[in-house]
């Protein structure tokens, strides 16, 4: 059977093939088998209308983005409803996928054959949209997860807390402000010989988990741990970030708790922990979680040439070559040391201006070298 994305809808999609394939769901609830009547826009024919609705107040669901068989095929009208044209016959069985900022996601199976009415009951989630520019499928996104727990530098000891201080008003104020400080601040500390996307910032959706009960637990190993279960309910995470009340004391380096680590570097489930307070910090670890970037500071941390467009060389030959195919100085290509004699030094080379954020942590800016990977990354990005 084929279908044809009908005029119920918000947006206009192409026509939806149905194909066999996709996740075993729960069976959905048929109402009825009456033929869906056609609006007064739809073309003639028999259709099949899925109806969207909270589950706990029983009301209708506007913009809900549904997906037939992993392909999008619109959103729900005001009343929740959207209607599918048979076109023909097609696969006994397909699947419906129903997503919506602040629900739970769910995919049901359905032989969508016959006219009638599919119903969908949404869960209300845990996730909470901060800033959505897009479909999730089209967006970097990020979540921010409280802990419960913080850290005494001056001690070297974690200090447990009844959840988050300040509870969920103080938690949503310290994620807005938090974006305001790193994601929305890339034009003032990137280089301007690479521009980022004019709607760089509409490639981004935020959201937050807060169910009142669960924490992340910021200091139990290097970046943290995640809730049970988590990646279980938000599978759509490309960085996970955990947000933990100000640092205590005062942080002299190893062996204590570093202030902010990620785990592991690249697009992808990866999540870090980082301090509410620090947005510079907070800079440098975003440039680990989302962008691969490698640090440039000499220390106990990984090293790797991150091609494409790395920030980060495994020879000097290699960083003067790719320095000189970029129009950069190659002379500017220096080992990774600690700039004391005898101190330490490792077998990898880097290219971007002090003071780079790769290397600081605490303060910088983002080289042409990472600049470069930056913009690469956010142009693979559909907005």
């Amino acid at each position: 059977m084929g279908i044809t994305a009908a005029g119920s809808r918000a947006s206009a999609a192409p026509p939806v093939l149905l194909s066999q394939g996709g996740p075993v769901p729960v069976p959905a609830q048929t109402l009825g088998t009456s033929p869906v009547q056609k609006g007064p826009d739809q073309p003639p024919g028999q259709y099949v209308r899925i109806l969207t609705i909270d589950e706990k107040t029983n009301t209708p669901l506007p913009a809900v983005l549904l997906f037939i068989n992993g392909l999008y095929a619109g959103m729900t009208a005001e009343n929740g409803s959207f209607d599918l044209l048979i076109t023909g016959p097609g696969p006994n069985s397909s699947t419906i996928r129903a997503v919506k900022d602040g629900y739970q996601d769910i995919t049901i199976r359905s032989d969508l054959i016959r006219p009638g009415e599919v119903l969908l009951n949404l869960t209300p989630g845990d996730i909470i949209p901060v800033e959505i520019n897009g479909p999730r499928e089209s967006e970097i996104n990020i979540v921010f997860v409280p802990s419960h727990t913080s850290f005494n530098a001056t001690d070297n000891t974690k200090t447990e807390l009844d959840g988050y201080p300040g509870g969920e008003t103080q938690f949503a104020s310290d994620v807005r402000t938090f974006i305001n400080q790193t994601f929305l601040a890339y034009p003032a500390i990137t280089s301007p010989s690479y521009p980022l996307p004019r709607d760089y910032r509409q490639r981004f959706d935020f959201y937050y988990f807060w169910d009142g009960t669960t924490y992340a637990d910021a200091f139990d190993s290097c970046a943290g741990t995640i809730p049970q279960d988590y990646w279980d309910n938000v599978t759509f995470s490309d960085l996970t970030i955990i947000l933990y009340p100000s640092y205590q004391g005062v942080y002299s380096g190893p062996p204590g708790q570093p202030v902010g680590c990620t785990n592991p570097n690249g697009l992808g489930r990866v999540y870090l922990k980082i301090s509410a307070d620090m947005p510079s910090l907070a800079m440098h670890e975003i440039g680990h979680g989302l962008y691969g970037l490698m640090d440039t500071y000499c220390g106990d941390t990984y090293y790797a040439q991150n091609d494409p467009d790395p920030n980060l060389w495994s020879s000097k030959d290699g960083c003067r070559e790719y320095a000189g195919g970029n129009g950069w100085d190659p002379d500017a290509c220096r080992q990774v040391s600690s700039g004391v004699p005898g101190g330490c030094t490792k077998e990898f080379w880097r290219w971007d201006p002090d003071p780079d954020i790769m290397y600081y942590g605490y303060a910088g800016t983002f080289g042409n070298a990472s600049t470069k990977r930056i913009v690469s990354t956010l142009m693979r990005v559909s907005p």
